[in-house]
This record gives C-alpha cells, sequence and structure tokens, in this order.
C-alpha cells in the first residue's frame, strides 16, 4: 500500500512509499482510508520542528482521518466490520485518574496516532478499536476528515458554554481551521462572533470566511462590533491573548486552543481583577467528536469548502502548500 511516510529526523525527510499492508493485533482493526488531512503537526513532523524531536522516524503521518473498517483483530467487536469511522487523534492510558475522569486526551501516556506509532496517510491503517468513533455514511469523506479538527474546535467552544449564561458576544482570534471551525459552531449555536485575522489573512482565510458568513476584522486595525464576554484565542499569539484579557468584560471566560511558538507574560492583574476564567484547551475526546459530527450533520453547506483535496501520491507537494497556509486545509485522498 502507499504510504506517507516520514523517513529520519531530517527535515523535509518523507516521501509516499509502498509499504506491506498492516495487520491488526488484538483489541485493533485495519480501517480503509478514504480521506486523510494534514494538520499543523504534521508540518512540525515534517520541518522536525523544536518540540518533534521526540518522534521516533520511520512512521506513517496523518491522523486527520476517515475510511471504512475492514478488518479485525482478535477481541474485536465483530459489528465494527464495515463501519465508517474516524480515529481518535490523540488517547491515553484509559486507566488513570485522568483517563477515568474523561480527559484521556491530557493523559501523561497518551499517544498521537500518526505521530507516536503510524497513522492514516495511507491505503489503510490499524487503530485500537477504543480509538473508533462511528460516522455518517453519506457526508463525503474529505468532509468527514475534518471531524478531528472541528472536535478541537468544539472543545474550546464547550469551555465558553460551560462558563456562560446565555448566547454570548464572542471574539475568535485566529482564522485558521480551528479559529474558523470555532466560529462557524459558535454562529450555529446563536451565539454573536466575530473572527479576527492580521493582515495577511486577508489573502486567504478572512475572504472565505465572509463567504461562509462569518463577520471578520483585522486586529489592530478595526474596531470590533460589540464588547465581547468571552474569547477563544485559536492564534497562538501573544498579542492576541493580551487583547482578549484587555477587551473582555469582567467575568468573560478565555477559551485558549492555540499553541503558541514564542510565551510571553501575561497580565494576570487583569486577569484577577477582572475575574476572567482563563481556560486552556487541549486536542478533544470523544464527547467533542460527537459534538463535532452533530455540527457536520445540523448544516453540512460550509464544510466541504474549507477543504482542498489533493492526490495521496502528490503528498510531498500537499505538506508544501499546508504549510504555506494557500489552502484552508488540505486533504490527502488515497
Amino acid at each position: 500500500m502507499r504510504a506517507l511516510t516520514k523517513r529520519s529526523a531530517t527535515p523535509h525527510d518523507v516521501v509516499v512509499q509502498d509499504l506491506p499492508k498492516p495487520e491488526p493485533g488484538p483489541g485493533q482493526v485495519r480501517v480503509r482510508t478514504e480521506a486523510c488531512g494534514l494538520c499543523g503537526s504534521d508540518v512540525h513532523a515534517w520541518r522536525h520542528d523544536t518540540g518533534y524531536e521526540w518522534i521516533r522516524p520511520p512512521v506513517v503521518l496523518g491522523h486527520e482521518a476517515v475510511g471504512y473498517v475492514e478488518a479485525l483483530g482478535e477481541g474485536v467487536d465483530p459489528s465494527w466490520l464495515g463501519k465508517r469511522v474516524v480515529p481518535v487523534a490523540i488517547d491515553g492510558c484509559g486507566v488513570c485518574d485522568l483517563c477515568e475522569r474523561g480527559l484521556r486526551q491530557i493523559c501523561p501516556k497518551r499517544t498521537v496516532l500518526g505521530l507516536s506509532f503510524d497513522g492514516a496517510a495511507a491505503e489503510s491503517f490499524v487503530v485500537p478499536e477504543v480509538r473508533l468513533v462511528e460516522v455518517d455514511r453519506h457526508l463525503p469523506a474529505s468532509t468527514l476528515a475534518l471531524t478531528e479538527p472541528l472536535s478541537v474546535a468544539c472543545r474550546a467552544v464547550a469551555h465558553i458554554e460551560n462558563a456562560a449564561v446565555g448566547p454570548t458576544r464572542v471574539v475568535v482570534s485566529g482564522p485558521g481551521p480551528i479559529g474558523t471551525m470555532a466560529a462557524l459552531v459558535l454562529a450555529q449555536r446563536g451565539h454573536d462572533v466575530v473572527l479576527s485575522g492580521v493582515g495577511n489573512d486577508e489573502n486567504v482565510r478572512l475572504p472565505l470566511a465572509r463567504a461562509l458568513g462569518l463577520r471578520t476584522v483585522i486586529a489592530g486595525r478595526d474596531e470590533l462590533p460589540f464588547t465581547p464576554n468571552a474569547w477563544v484565542d485559536a492564534s497562538g499569539s501573544t498579542a492576541a491573548l493580551d487583547a482578549a484579557i484587555a477587551a473582555v468584560l469582567p467575568g468573560s471566560p478565555i477559551s485558549v486552543v492555540g499553541l503558541f511558538a514564542r510565551t510571553g507574560p501575561v497580565d494576570f492583574n487583569a486577569v484577577t481583577r477582572k475575574e476572567i476564567r482563563l481556560q486552556g484547551s487541549y486536542g478533544s475526546t470523544k464527547v467533542d467528536y460527537r459534538a463535532a459530527a452533530d455540527a457536520m450533520a445540523a448544516d453540512p453547506a460550509p464544510w466541504p469548502r474549507l477543504v482542498t483535496e489533493i492526490p495521496l501520491t502528490d503528498a510531498a507537494s500537499a505538506l508544501e502548500r499546508a504549510a504555506a497556509g494557500h489552502d484552508m486545509k488540505v486533504v490527502l485522498v488515497p
């Protein structure tokens, strides 16, 4: 089978190569891949960026996948055979306190599909049964490949909704895939939303967001249309986080889903005096995957417009496109 493989720790040493089709072990299934999105973590692994030195090549990349279960390992529920599924990208040991509390994605022993072990940017992949989530049989495969990043966005939104009373006036900073999806989910659920970006985002991301019906602003240039009482930061920018702390009303939640290349000082005096509820949001669990599936089912229209399909055989150039940010979400199709 063809698979997108990171061969070594050398930056950009990634190829599409022929590998034997994997056989599922006990408690595992093999999934025939229909589509697999490229994530920022795939780009970081491709470049072997700082913070990704722990990856031990060779490893097949990819975790934003959808496909059909085609083979079962020993002990797997036979009803999975033939079902359309997405794999949970980040999962824990299943037995520690965090896992038992439903926080499997922040388990100290968590593993990441496509980084810790062979992933889904291939014609088929093997994954533990416990990581399976059944999905719609009718939506396009490239749309369902958005389930994992959409689940991350849904988790960030859930932190806002759990901390707020009623509809909110929300700024989402960072109009990349996660931020745009978070804004779409918030709008779908009746919140007043504006998506904030920077000047370069006018090249692709903000025009696409407006085409999907979202209001947008350029940070530092445009005034916000309201005083926010909630904020989702998907930018990983200290400037955006500073702006959020300064702008939100006292008592407001801020959900931080972006990862920061550089961390800077946070004005914790403002956080304290305004009683801002600053909440980190990392990865997602099955609850969030189901929320993502519900969001797609409730309104299937916007999600395909986020996708650029590229054949798996052109995965090397697809990684370059994903790194350049010319597309909202690059999805590989075997």
